[in-house]
């Protein structure tokens, strides 16, 4: 009985399974010895350890891909692609533009085909956020194709770049917003991943590019649902634009690129404030908070949790990736929710309102995921990381009280607004 149970649910287990496990449907055609051996094993693939990563490690990649071994080639470079960790995620470059990334999503059919460097000089966290907080402002850039394919003609004849970003210029100029001495590297604007990896001023990262394990390689081919977020945030700051190049003098006057543009361009035309407003809710761009409820349940439910904590193979490390990538999630929104405040009582913006209501709703997650995960962590005896989380609950109540306070008094805000529009 206990195998048919097992038979019935192996589809529903969370536990890495093996490629070659056997399905109810062999059983059911008596075909179970001759399909094991049909199936062929799984192809090995490797992966990034992103406990071993830390804020401003860049990461270098390549694929097998026409386009990846033409950009090695145009560039003499083993990689093609480069991102930067900024806690808790990654912020790269693509075709489509700036955006995040969850590192489980990179998988490599050669453990050569990535590297993470890190500064050689260490770096003071007040540097960190200023390389970290850079790569967040770029969210939303267009990715600028011909500079990055011609990036070395360019570079000679120095011609000025854009604002639009591509993969390495995004790590690079991160980077230089410290004023940080690259070495060996003259031109952060057109640099690309194989300067990047021969850049002395960098070292490789020894021991972090591990097997994936079959369960995470069945994870990466599964849908990206940040892809989703990101093409809400695309579409409506394409809205934008079209607003802005459908007016010549607003085309001469402003170039939107990313969220921080649009702020500027409402502050200075606050009767735009609500045409954008009515763009933010176009799409899922200001709820999209709730499709980790839907997808992730147990972070919601502290019976789940606690049900999760113990099922798993090791539940001390299960329960500390939980709690870690909450810390830069409550930095972040604590941050967003303080700047909105600022800026919502100099401005009056209901497009900054909206973004308030956003970030709040965000950090309201963030404390309940951490209620949880400290509910869960004392019923299996972990104090330490019930600890933590109650901490980190404490140090967010202030940005999420103050932030509800500007929400329930909106007027506070309104007299602002009137003093702009004159």
């Amino acid at each position: 009985m206990l195998m048919c149970a097992a038979l019935f649910r192996i589809e529903e287990c969370s536990e890495p399974l093996p490629a070659w496990r056997v399905t109810l449907t062999d059983y059911v055609h008596g075909a179970a010895i001759s399909n094991l051996m049909r199936r062929k094993p799984m192809e090995q693939k490797y992966t990034i350890e992103r406990s071993l990563l830390k804020r401003g490690d860049i990461i270098l990649t390549a694929e097998n891909t026409l386009i990846s071994k033409g950009v090695r080639v145009g560039t003499a470079s083993r990689y093609s692609h480069a991102s930067i960790w900024v806690g808790g995620t990654l912020i790269e470059a693509v075709q489509a533009g700036v955006f995040s990334k969850n590192p489980q999503r990179i998988m490599l059919d050669k453990q050569s085909h990535c590297v993470v460097l890190r500064s050689r000089k260490p770096l003071a966290e007040e540097e960190l956020d200023q390389i970290c907080r850079y790569a967040h402002t770029q969210i939303g850039s267009l990715y600028a194709l011909d500079e990055a394919t011609l990036a070395l003609p360019r570079r000679l004849m120095k011609l000025e770049s854009t604002k639009k970003q591509f993969c390495s210029r995004l790590v690079a100029l991160a980077y230089a917003q410290i004023g940080y001495d690259f070495i060996n590297l003259s031109s952060p604007h057109y640099c690309t991943p194989g300067k990047l990896a021969r850049t002395k001023a960098f070292e490789v990262v020894p021991g972090i590019i591990r097997e994936a394990l079959p369960g995470e390689v069945e994870f990466a081919k599964k849908h990206d649902p940040n892809k989703k977020n990101a093409d809400d945030t695309f579409e409506w700051l394409a809205k934008v634009r079209a607003l802005v190049k459908s007016n010549p003098e607003l085309n001469a006057a402003f170039d939107i690129q990313t969220v921080n543009d649009v702020d500027e361009l409402l502050v200075k035309r606050p009767e735009l404030d609500e045409i954008v407003v009515g763009f933010l809710h176009e799409n899922d761009y200001l709820t999209y908070y709730n499709h980790d409820v839907k997808v992730n349940t147990y972070r919601y439910n502290p019976d789940l949790m606690t049900l999760m904590v113990r099922g798993a193979d090791d539940p001390v490390r299960f329960i500390e990736t939980e709690l870690q990538k909450e810390y830069s999630l409550a930095q972040r929104h604590s941050q967003n929710i303080d700047n909105s405040i600022q800026n919502y009582l100099s401005t009056g913006l209901n497009y900054v309102m909206e973004h308030l209501k956003l970030y709040q709703n965000l950090i309201n997650g963030v404390w309940v995921r951490l209620k949880h995960i400290a509910i869960a962590s004392e019923a299996v005896g972990i104090a330490q990381v019930a600890n933590r989380a109650r901490e980190l609950m404490s140090e967010i109540e202030g940005p999420m009280e103050r932030g509800m306070t500007v929400i329930k008094n909106p007027r506070v805000g309104q007299l602002a607004k009137m003093a702009l529009s004159k």
